[in-house]
């Protein structure tokens, strides 16, 4: 199963928050235990909320009757230290194997210290005694760190009780299990539930976090603890009111799309962790009602996700199937709605689709990497006759392979050219769609490669979801392989009155990619007509054309239309995932120069008033040849980014020729010969082969393959007008 607070086994950065001579740096000493007072009342508002005709209750029950607290809290105590009733998966299965690594050990044991870590982030921070300030958020006191809210709010998803539990179940040192209680103590002590929902910085209960407790860390750890004689039957109860909280909370606070699954994963899984509570059925009613109808609402035709992010369909399909996956632990299939996970199938054809030769999909929207075997674990359990999942997950051990070669995703607007479907095969994404409903990049008509396997031209992902210039980087059309013209990038509005109905951030109906595709070639097109820069104007329109000659040839074609008479500046990004390269002087090329690895050619051919340059890890006067990964240690890599730049007045075309290349092989361009048309070159190989590439009307492009001999090769019109 996905586990949604750990989806990056991201190296960490074993960073210390700040200097002791930073007074600031240091967390407010928050209150770490309760008054007697606010234990009754959150005894009393478990012991109110309970169902206490059930029979299992009756000790409870009497007691209560009779005002008799603490008898009552003991019985209730006592019950759930040993209640066989509702299974947890592996949490309650005696014959599940324990697996503690070396990695889980050290985190567990930094956690008796109080060493911890901010979720994703790469960053832990030593709280003072072990006691920790829910509410402190340690990239706000890191020299040189920018800040992350981030920190703070995974903070709150107790991540970390997931290896104290571990620990606790395979060592049965009791140090674990005090460090739980007395942190789960600290949180109830300073974290009470609140009135509304609250998603701001530096909240303990923002409703994803609350969700996402309830159907990971908080479930674990209950069961890892429960029977522990550190956790006293006061402490037990207090933990379990903490659930009734969240249970009444999530309720009544929550939000949409990839959050709204989360929130209501985690209703549903208190609601089935304790059937004791008489707001149980209830809760796990709307749980799985709510997300049988996001089920079908959040994923469109083709099996993308509204939000249009490859990391985030795996947040929505992991929390929707989260519910089939506790109802069968606990006995609870038949509550289900009828065909609950079938509108589910689909978002993992849309990943099978677009996954890339080295089993990851492409980073598009905010994304971190998502390795598909893995991802696909949760397809499989839920729709085993789908032989092409199997294969995923046994990385071709089992199963078949998929029918298709090559994809387009007409309502995402994604179009994946592939060789076939080998580790080692060339392919080509392509980005033409709308931007989605959330997690937005700025990429429209971006495009990403892999060459034999190697992903090469690239796009980050977003980075970390921090205040920074990596940040804004990373989501602009500056960070990926789109045009900027006169120094802008893309600025599409990102918000509107009516985002289900509004094409620019969600597709009505099929996109027109004017899609080909064959065993011999691929091709898509797209456009963009959209604002630049902060004033969102309009200097010209952009469309590009990619077509994918197969085995490994890519062109991509890029006409533009000034909407005036003035000369303008177009630039080409191309993001490579190298810092070794050369340009030829003759030919203007660039050729990555990776040895062991393959490796790629990018030529423009048409160089006439052509400014040719790349840049690898620049910072000023703006950020250039940077990977910005989200979450990981070192999280900005530098790269390379090279710039074709072209000023001129009226319609222009750029055309660029793209050559993987195997391991040890050389380029194998020697001259390129601009037609004089202006719209055509001849790209002659040092075998002796010809190519006559042309983008020669309003779309499409040609390739003319002439054979050492003399005799024709491949021909090909793709997209023509």
């Amino acid at each position: 199963m996905i586990s949604i607070a750990r989806l990056c086994a991201a190296a960490v950065l074993l960073l210390e928050a700040a200097s002791p001579s930073m007074a600031h740096s240091q967390p407010s000493t928050p209150p770490q235990q309760l008054t007697q007072a606010v234990i009754s009342q959150h005894e009393a508002n478990v012991l109110n909320a309970l169902d206490l005709s059930r029979p299992s209750l009756a000790a409870v029950a009497t007691a209560w009757r009779q005002h008799d607290t603490a008898s009552a809290v003991h019985a209730l105590a006592s019950y759930l230290r040993t209640r066989g009733s509702v299974q947890w998966g592996p949490a309650t299965d005696p014959s599940a194997p324990l697996v503690f690594t070396e990695h889980e050990r050290s985190l567990a044991n930094q956690a008796l210290e109080g060493r911890l870590q901010g979720g994703q982030t790469p960053y832990f921070y030593t709280f003072p005694n072990a006691n920790i300030d829910w509410h402190y958020n340690a990239t706000l006191h890191m020299p040189g760190v920018a800040p992350d809210n981030e920190w703070q709010w995974q903070l709150n998803r107790m991540g970390i009780w997931n290896d104290l539990g571990l620990a606790y179940k395979v060592t049965h040192d009791e140090r674990y299990a005090r460090a739980f209680d007395h942190e789960m103590i600290s949180w109830i002590a300073q974290c009470p539930v609140p009135e509304h929902a609250d998603n701001d910085p530096g909240s303990a209960w923002r409703t994803i976090e609350a969700g996402i407790r309830m159907g990971g860390s908080w479930p674990q750890a209950f069961y890892a603890f429960r029977a522990s004689p550190s956790v006293s039957d006061t402490d037990l109860v207090l933990f379990v009111g903490a659930f009734l909280d969240h249970g009444r909370y999530l309720m009544r606070n929550h939000t949409h799309l990839n959050w709204l699954t989360m929130e209501m994963s985690g209703l549903y899984a208190v609601g089935a962790l304790f059937p004791e509570f008489k707001q149980a059925a209830s809760w796990r009613n709307l749980g799985a009602n709510t997300l049988a109808e996001q089920a079908r609402e959040q994923f469109l035709p083709d099996g993308a996700q509204v939000e249009l992010s490859t990391e985030y369909i795996n947040v929505a399909l992991g929390n929707i199937l989260k519910i089939p996956e506790i109802a069968r632990w606990t006995g609870r299939t038949a509550e289900l709605p009828a065909g609950y996970t079938i509108p589910l199938e689909k978002g993992y054809q849309y990943q099978l689709s677009i996954m890339a030769p080295d089993r990851y999909n492409p980073k598009y929207n905010n994304g971190l990497p998502q390795y598909l075997p893995r991802v696909f674990q949760m397809a499989v359990e839920n729709f085993p006759n789908r032989e092409d999942f199997e294969w995923v997950v046994s990385d071709g051990a089992q199963g078949h392979p998929p029918a298709f070669t090559s994809a387009y995703l007409n309502r995402a607007g994604e179009a994946a050219m592939r060789t076939g479907w080998g580790r080692d095969a060339n392919y080509v994404g392509f980005r033409l769609g709308p931007l989605g409903m959330g997690h937005q990049h700025q990429s429209k008509l971006d495009v990403v490669m892999w060459a034999y396997g190697r992903p090469i031209v690239f796009n980050t992902g977003g980075g970390s979801y921090e205040h920074s210039k990596w940040r804004d980087y990373a989501t602009s059309s500056f960070g990926a392989s789109c045009m900027s013209i006169d120094g802008l990038g893309q600025n599409r509005p990102t918000r509107s009155s009516d985002p289900w109905h509004d094409p620019d951030l969600i597709s009505q109906g099929p996109i027109d990619a004017h899609w080909q595709t064959s065993s011999v070639f691929d091709f898509a097109s797209g456009e963009y007509n959209e604002g630049y820069g902060p004033q969102r104007l309009r200097p010209a329109s952009l469309q590009r054309d990619v077509l994918f000659l197969k085995p490994n040839i890519v062109v991509i074609a890029d006409r533009v239309h000034p909407s005036d008479t003035q000369p303008h500046t177009y630039e080409d990004r191309w993001q490579l995932q190298t810092t070794h390269w050369q340009i030829d002087a003759a030919t203007h090329a660039l050729e990555t120069d990776d040895e062991g690895l393959p490796n790629m050619i990018v030529v423009p051919l048409l160089s006439k008033d052509l400014n040719v340059r790349a840049v690898t890890a620049q910072q000023t006067p703006e950020l250039l040849g940077w990977d910005v990964r989200k979450d990981m240690d070192p999280q900005n890599v530098p790269s390379t980014t090279l710039l074709h730049t072209l000023k001129a007045s009226g319609p222009q075309l750029m055309l660029t020729l793209f050559l993987p290349l195997k391991p040890g092989e050389f380029s194998p361009v020697t001259r390129v010969t601009p037609g004089a048309d202006g719209r055509s070159a001849t790209v002659t190989f040092s075998d002796g082969r010809t190519f006559l590439i042309a983008a020669p009307g309003e779309r499409g492009v040609t390739v003319k393959e002439t054979l050492a001999s003399g005799k024709p090769g491949r021909s090909v019109q793709a997209g023509l007008e």
